[in-house]
């Protein structure tokens, strides 16, 4: 009880003596979150386009609905960077984050089937982290396995 009055009074008296804390700039962290996205699909396209004509896909037309998915991904995250770049508006902008996350759907499925080769296969695994950042940082629900 004793030291709880004495922090009490203590917080009273020194109010500007604490340390400062680090601001928290929600809007440059969206933007962070958003160029590593965009960034990592953006390599992601190139790497699975060479993954899928290596793959069990190969002239198919599972791999070419997989490659649209892949430039449908890539042109919302597009949408997504110029959205939140020219308004910082997030309702505005959460509606393309959500096209890229459905389009991601799709391409997490054939991963799901596990028939693509390994490297690949890790690097959809950081860039569907990358979307479920996204996701937390518009509120909406994560891709999953």
């Amino acid at each position: 009880m004793k030291y709880l009055v004495l922090t009490a009074a203590l917080a009273a008296i020194l109010p500007g003596v604490a340390p400062a804390q680090p601001r928290y700039d929600r809007g440059r962290d969206i933007a962070r979150v958003i160029a590593d996205c965009e960034e990592r699909t953006n390599q992601f396209r190139r790497s699975f386009r060479y993954a899928l004509d290596r793959s069990a896909y190969r002239d198919s037309m599972r791999e070419d609905e997989l490659n649209r998915h892949a430039d449908r991904l890539e042109r919302a995250m597009n949408r997504v960077r110029e959205s939140w770049n020219r308004e910082r508006n997030p309702g505005r902008t959460r509606n393309f984050v959500r096209e890229a996350l459905t389009t991601s759907q799709e391409i997490n499925r054939a991963f799901m089937r596990g028939r693509l080769h390994p490297e690949i296969q890790k690097q959809w695994f950081v860039v569907r982290s990358e979307l479920n950042r996204l996701a937390e940082a518009f509120n909406l629900p994560r891709i999953r396995w």
